[in-house]
């Protein structure tokens, strides 16, 4: 474990940059923990989108440094009943709503407490009914990585949190039905399958992806294998299968949104060799 005065806070909202939201969050661990590193995770989750926050959290927490702590602010029921929560992990902590934007990342690195953040000397005086994100989660985070050891000073102990699970796997005998999780900024539209989920199913078989009126049959190891404007399948660098589209977005080729449904199905006849994945 990093020394505690050196725990950076990972910043995963959904304000954007047009407005001051995000700053503000800084300007509030740096007043109370000035030597703080502040790293910005990403400030374009599509707003109140948890299944996306949840995503990108989900799929980048482990390349942070052990101890770091995420402050997370994706709170559409901001104000309401919901609980403000920290999760202590194995190796991290997360701050944030209790709506399950934190639930799969924390589960994938063994979660070892959980705090309903209550005690009002670790917050902003007065709490905005509107800015959690400033007056609690900033708050706590920057208190947390200023050197706070025991978490239950900031509340009650929680035995449960609100859990949210990415859309499952459809099973059909020779079919999956599949469906689009994220769409990054090139177009590419990540799956809720990962490649050893997809090797598995395929076994080096012909395969057709049903998608929108489309059919893709393609799968390439990297983007320059395919032709200018194919459409195909790779493996993202999350591990998910993607559909993509050479030197094009295959978002809007395919006018695509978050959850469109995509039917996989496997055929009999070999893979070509020069398609495979490892």
């Amino acid at each position: 474990m990093i020394a505690v005065e050196q725990r950076p806070i990972v910043l995963l909202t959904d304000f954007g940059l047009k407005d001051a939201y995000a700053g503000i969050l800084k300007g509030v661990v740096a007043s109370i923990s000035p030597q703080t590193s502040i790293l910005d995770l990403s400030h374009e989750v599509p707003p109140q989108d948890i299944l996306q926050g949840a995503f990108l959290l989900a799929t980048s927490f482990s390349y942070f440094p052990r101890g770091s702590v995420f402050c997370v602010v994706v709170d559409p029921g901001v104000g309401s009943d919901r609980k403000a929560i920290c999760i202590k992990t194995e190796d991290y902590y997360f701050v944030g709503p209790d709506n399950g934007v934190l639930w799969e990342a924390a589960n994938r690195n063994r979660i070892k407490g959980m705090i309903h953040l209550t005690n009002a000397v670790y917050f902003l005086n007065p709490v905005s009914g509107t800015f959690h994100g400033r007056d609690i989660f900033a708050t706590v985070a920057a208190h947390i990585s200023k050197g706070l050891k025991d978490i239950t000073l900031l509340g009650t102990p929680l035995e449960s949190c609100v859990k949210f699970e990415f859309p499952r796997i459809g099973e059909g005998r020779d079919s999956l039905e599949l469906c689009v999780i994220h769409i990054d900024r090139f177009g590419n539209l990540i799956l809720n399958i990962e490649l050893e989920s997809f090797n598995r199913f395929v076994q080096g078989r012909e395969f057709s992806l049903s998608i929108n009126g489309e059919r893709i049959n393609k799968v390439f190891s990297h983007y320059a294998q395919a032709r200018d404007r194919e459409l195909f399948l790779i493996a993202s660098s999350s591990s998910h299968m993607e559909i993509s589209l050479r030197n094009s977005s295959a978002a809007l080729a395919l006018q695509a949104v978050c959850l469109d449904k995509a039917t996989l199905i496997k055929s009999l006849g070999p893979l070509d060799k020069s398609f495979q994945l490892c």
